[in-house]
């Protein structure tokens, strides 16, 4: 019995996640030149030929998988824009960076790696630096509402502290005191710690 159009796209849709699944497992682990699309393809078990037929190049798959990390990114924008007081808002956004680190460990890694080769992939970490600095901002914004006096210098450090927790737990994640510091920073950005920054 012939598939109907619909069955056809949720093959390809499945197919395509399948794909993409794979090659984010062996970027992240074996990096971009170590990685061929043969590999991927095996992986996915799947024909090279078939896995071409998706994504003709690993520039292609790169930029794909560059995309749904973004789409994982905005939901940092819907907490900022949300209609949470500021303090709501510091503590549920940190809540999910944590959450983020803990749950996105081959996105960060993939995205460590290209933040050293950023030659790999220009248009990718152009698009991924706009929305880091994108964030930022808003950070920034948030950080003025509840009245810092360097609320940029704040920003800066907050984004830099969360990329270096997350390093340093793939790193060491077995001794990395992850939950500890989660609740070191949730003290620092509560409504009394901040009251106490002010005084800085």
């Amino acid at each position: 019995m012939p598939r109907s159009k619909e069955q056809f796209e949720e093959m390809r849709g499945k197919t395509r996640k399948v794909i993409l699944e794979n090659a984010l497992k062996l970027f992240a682990t074996k990096g971009y030149h170590g990685t061929s699309i043969n590999d991927i393809a095996q992986a996915a078990g799947i024909s090279k030929g078939l896995a071409y037929n998706y994504f003709d190049s690993k520039q292609k798959l790169i930029e794909a998988l560059f995309e749904q990390m973004l789409e994982i990114g905005e939901d940092f924008e819907e907490i900022l824009d949300s209609s949470l007081n500021a303090y709501e808002k510091m503590e549920v956004l940190i809540n999910f960076s944590f959450q983020y680190i803990e749950e996105n460990e081959e996105y960060w890694r993939l995205y460590i790696s290209f933040v050293l080769q950023p030659e790999i992939l220009e248009q990718g970490m152009r698009v991924t630096n706009e929305f880091n600095t994108r964030i930022l901002n808003k950070f920034e914004k948030l950080l003025k509402q509840v009245g810092l006096k360097n609320p940029a210098i704040e920003a800066s450090i907050l984004g830099a502290l969360f990329d270096g927790i997350g390093l340093d737990y793939f790193i060491d994640k077995k001794n990395f005191p992850l939950q500890k510091i989660k609740k070191l920073i949730l003290q620092r950005y509560s409504k009394e710690g901040i009251e106490k920054l002010k005084e800085i």
